[in-house]
């Protein structure tokens, strides 16, 4: 009879330390994910004329039930489609948008940047090493 008492008071017990722990596993899961792109398709090639470029890539890392976003860097010139995509991996995006509609031109040494459709992030910090060459964006 104790044995029974003993034993109803420390099942509350155990399940709510197996219920910590495991919010614990996942929530520790959640903070060490990489969280790295998966680049899969480039979308834009614009020579700044500097030694560096424009380069513009899908992001699949939605999955089926998430849209694709698409991440806009300023790197080195780079060769191939599959070194342009290893590379942009690491490298910090300035511009994250929804559609791959983003039009580059150039006049009189500025560059003109068109997005049409959802931007979700916006940096000008890796624009600043780009020298002479300024950028007017206009959404």
């Amino acid at each position: 009879m104790q044995f029974l008492r003993a034993t109803k008071g420390l099942l509350p017990v155990l399940r709510n330390c197996l219920l910590v722990a495991c919010l614990i596993y996942i929530g520790g899961n959640w903070i060490m994910s990489s969280g790295t792109p998966d680049l899969d398709e480039v979308v834009l090639k614009h020579s700044l004329g500097n030694g560096s470029s424009i380069y513009g890539a899908r992001d699949g890392q939605g999955g089926a039930t998430v849209g694709f976003s698409y991440r806009y860097y300023v790197h080195k010139d780079l060769g191939s489609d599959r070194e342009i995509l290893t590379a942009l991996v690491s490298a910090h995006p300035f511009l994250k948008t929804k559609a791959p509609d983003v039009q580059v031109t150039r006049q009189d040494g500025v560059i003109h940047l068109t997005v049409r459709g959802e931007v979700y992030a916006y940096r000008s910090y890796p624009l600043e090493g780009l020298g002479a060459v300024s950028i007017d964006m206009k959404l």
